[in-house]
């Protein structure tokens, strides 16, 4: 079995969301470091988005994202100061979701990608809601 480092799921959304950026028309860049808020920025029509790319499994019909950045010592929360939309990639079906950072709360955010068992639709982040990307 081959298993996955994070830097390398890391490394495999940031490169398939950028895939799909170009797809839509938009210039990519990529910062230069480490110490960066954000993984890349999208440019389309002179108006420029910072992007927070997570890779983000799915269990049970929902796709849980970490609407924060940790290391040894901290964890920081993502804040419309630092970047401007969280992008979720879904290794299973390869499909990229498009979150504004004001739709993030402070800790993570699930996305449904399956009806609930129970059928409930109020308060339900439904995945093929976040396909669209609006610049």
């Amino acid at each position: 079995m081959n298993i996955l480092s994070k830097k390398i799921k890391g490394d495999i959304a940031e490169l398939a969301v950028a895939k799909r950026l170009i797809e839509l028309g938009c210039k990519v860049l990529f910062p230069y470091g480490e110490n960066h808020r954000y993984d890349l920025v999208a440019e389309k029509d002179s108006k420029f988005l910072r992007i927070q790319v997570k890779y983000a499994t799915p269990k049970d019909g929902i796709l849980n994202i970490n609407c924060r950045s940790s290391n040894n010592w901290s964890v920081l929360h993502y804040t419309e100061k630092e970047i401007d939309i969280l992008v979720a990639y879904n290794p299973d079906n390869e499909e990229i979701y498009f979150i504004p950072v004001a739709q993030i709360n402070y800790s993570s955010l699930n996305l449904r990608t399956s009806p609930a068992k129970n059928n409930q639709i109020l308060k339900i982040n439904f995945a093929e809601n976040f396909k669209e990307l609006k610049i």
